[in-house]
C-alpha cells in the first residue's frame, strides 16, 4: 500500500457525521444558502437508496430546467425512463465499442508523444489525450455527427443543460432521418418515449457522460503519475488493472458531491432535517471512511471489497457504468503500454470547480 496525500476536496468543518456547511461560491457555480452535509459511509447510503424520504427533484432557489433532467426526476417516472435507457445501452453494445476505444488512446498518445518528443518533450496527459478521448468516445456513442464534435468542449461549462436541450432536439430529429448504431437512434425510434421525455434522457447523456467521465479519467491518470511504485506495479503485472481502476475512483472520485432534498422531516444520525432542508452527501468523505475502508487515505490497489460511491449508488448508480469503467481500463492499458514511466513535468492543476473533480493540466514526460 501506498501513503496518499488526503482528499483535497474533504469538507473542511465536518464534526459530526451530519453537519450544517456554509455554501462559499466557486468558479462555476455563486455562493449558495448552506446545506446540511452527510459525509459518512452508511448514512451516504442511507440516503441515496431512500429517494422517497432524500428527493432528487430541484429543490427551492434551483433552476427549474433541472427538472427535465433524469438525473433529477424520482420514481416511478425515474425509474420508467432510465429502464428505456438501460434497454438501449447494451451489455454488447458496451463490449463492441471496446475496438474503437484501443484505437482511439492509441492514436491519442502516438500523435501527443510525437509531438512531445519534436518539441520539449512534455505532454499535457489531460488535454492532449484522456480529455479529447472520453469526449470523442462520448460523441460515437451517442451519434453526434462529426461536424458537431467542435461543441464538446462548452457542454462542460455552467450553461450545458441550456445548450445541449437545443442541441438534443435536433440530434434526435437528425437520427431519426439517419439512423445509425448509436444510443440516440435506438431512443429516437422508441414509440414508447415522449418528445418531452427525450429531452430529459439526450440532454442528460451529453452532460454527465461529458464531465465526470473525463474527470475520472484524468484523475486516475495523476494519482499514479503521483504514485510511481503503484504505476510501476501495474506495468510489471503485480497488480491487477481491475481492482486499481475501483481505488482511484474511490479516491478521486468524478462528483465531489450529490443533491438532495428532504422531502418530509426525518432524523438521520442523530439530527432532525426538515421538510425541504438540503442534504448535500459528500462522496469524498464517504471514501473515506474509516469504518469501511482500513487505512482510507492509503492507495491500495489490491483493496477488495471496495464499495466506494463514486458511480452513486441506489436508483441513481450511474447508468453509463459499464462504459465508464470499459474506457478507463482501455485508456490505462494503453498509457501503460505507451510510458514505460508516468514521470510529471510539472504541477498537475485541479479545474477550481467546486462540482466536479476536475484536472485542468496533467504534464507528464514523454520519456
Amino acid at each position: 500500500m501506498i501513503p496518499s496525500p488526503p482528499p483535497r476536496h474533504r469538507l473542511p468543518h465536518a464534526p459530526a457525521p451530519v453537519s450544517w456547511q456554509d455554501e462559499p461560491g466557486t468558479a462555476d457555480r455563486p455562493p449558495g444558502p448552506g446545506f446540511w452535509a452527510v459525509t459518512r459511509h452508511a448514512d451516504a447510503l442511507r440516503v441515496l437508496q431512500d429517494p422517497v424520504t432524500y428527493s432528487s427533484l430541484p429543490g427551492p432557489g434551483e433552476p427549474a430546467l433541472l427538472g427535465r433532467l433524469l438525473s433529477r426526476q424520482d420514481p416511478p417516472q425515474h425509474t420508467r425512463l432510465r429502464d428505456h435507457t438501460a434497454d438501449a445501452l447494451t451489455p454488447e453494445r458496451v463490449e463492441r465499442f471496446t475496438a474503437t476505444a484501443r484505437e482511439r488512446a492509441r492514436t491519442l498518445l502516438t500523435r501527443a508523444l510525437d509531438t512531445a518528443r519534436a518539441t520539449d518533450g512534455v505532454l499535457d496527459l489531460a488535454t492532449a489525450v484522456s480529455d479529447p478521448y472520453t469526449a470523442l468516445n462520448l460523441a460515437d456513442l451517442l451519434g453526434v455527427p462529426h461536424a458537431d464534435r467542435r461543441r464538446l468542449p462548452g457542454w462542460t461549462g455552467p450553461h450545458a443543460l441550456e445548450d445541449t436541450t437545443g442541441y438534443a432536439r435536433r440530434l434526435v430529429v437528425h437520427r431519426r432521418r439517419y439512423p445509425d448504431d448509436d444510443l440516440t437512434t435506438v431512443l429516437a425510434h422508441n414509440a414508447r418515449l415522449s418528445s418531452d421525455e427525450l429531452d430529459m434522457l439526450v440532454p442528460l447523456l451529453l452532460t454527465t457522460g461529458l464531465a465526470p467521465m473525463r474527470d475520472a479519467a484524468a484523475g486516475g491518470l495523476a494519482m499514479l503519475a503521483q504514485h510511481p511504485e503503484a504505476y510501476r506495479a501495474l506495468r510489471e503485472g503485480t497488480a491487477e488493472l481491475g481492482p486499481a481502476i475501483e481505488e482511484l475512483l474511490r479516491l478521486h472520485p468524478p462528483l465531489l458531491s450529490l443533491r438532495r432534498t428532504a422531502a418530509t422531516d426525518t432524523d438521520l444520525a442523530g439530527h432532525r432535517f426538515r421538510r425541504g432542508d438540503r442534504v448535500i452527501v459528500s462522496l469524498a468523505a464517504a471514501n473515506g471512511d474509516a469504518k469501511v475502508f482500513s487505512t482510507p487515505d492509503r492507495l491500495d490497489l489490491a483493496r477488495t471489497p471496495n464499495p466506494h460511491l463514486s458511480l452513486g449508488a441506489g436508483p441513481h448508480l450511474c447508468l453509463g457504468a459499464d462504459f465508464a469503467r470499459l474506457q478507463l481500463r482501455v485508456l490505462h492499458e494503453e498509457v501503460l503500454r505507451a510510458l514505460p514511466e508516468l514521470r510529471l513535468a510539472g504541477p498537475v492543476l485541479p479545474s477550481g470547480s467546486g462540482v466536479t473533480n476536475g484536472v485542468a493540466s496533467l504534464p507528464v514526460r514523454a520519456g
